[in-house]
């Protein structure tokens, strides 16, 4: 379920908001600046819409839904789904002793993500955090528990290892850019 809503600025006269096919109408055109609409997507699709008086002018758009990326795992999925570079793959990594997750990688608008954000791996792995020197400084900080790379590090390089011993599903972030969802996880097994 997504809430989509549009805020009229008062600005270019009168407006409203009408999907193509019947499927949302904001009501009758207004001008009034704070005027706002809104409408829960809950079907995937696309759902084109025009502001009725200036549809000729093109004044036209669209909400494209879509089914979000799953691992299968409701924990991990809730945790990385907003990730831009998650896409519902987990990279497994049971056969070694050692894995490697890049820290700065493309995404989240820059170089705020982590690669792979979805790690399988079995217990006694050890795992090596490579900042890749790109999008300032990152740490990496786990969510309940006291796991975490220190202070934040703009240098390229492995900063950060731990050897994962108890299984599980270990959630974490960079928490200078956590609200820009830079997130990951380490699936235990």
């Amino acid at each position: 379920m997504t809430n989509v809503t549009w805020d009229w600025t008062g600005h270019g006269g009168l407006h409203n908001i009408v999907a193509l096919d019947g499927t949302f109408d904001s009501g009758r055109p207004n001008a009034q600046s704070g005027t706002s609409y809104h409408y829960i997507f809950e079907e995937p699709g696309t759902y084109p819409f025009v502001s009725e008086p200036h549809r000729d002018e093109g004044m036209r758009g669209a909400v494209f839904v879509k089914e979000p990326p799953s691992t299968g795992n409701q924990t991990v999925d809730r945790w990385v789904v907003d990730s831009s570079n998650f896409d519902g793959t987990v990279v497994d990594r049971t056969d070694v002793d050692t894995a490697t997750v890049s820290v700065g990688t493309r995404g989240n608008r820059g170089h705020f993500a982590f690669d792979p954000p979805v790690l399988k791996i079995t217990t006694g792995t050890t795992v090596e955090w490579n900042w890749t020197g790109t999008g300032g400084g990152h740490n990496v900080v786990f969510l309940n528990s006291d796991i975490h790379s220190g202070q934040v590090t703009p240098e390229s390089g492995v900063h950060f290892r731990h050897t994962f011993e108890q299984s599980g599903t270990y959630r974490y972030a960079c928490q200078p850019h956590r609200s820009l969802d830079q997130k990951g996880a380490i699936i235990v097994e």
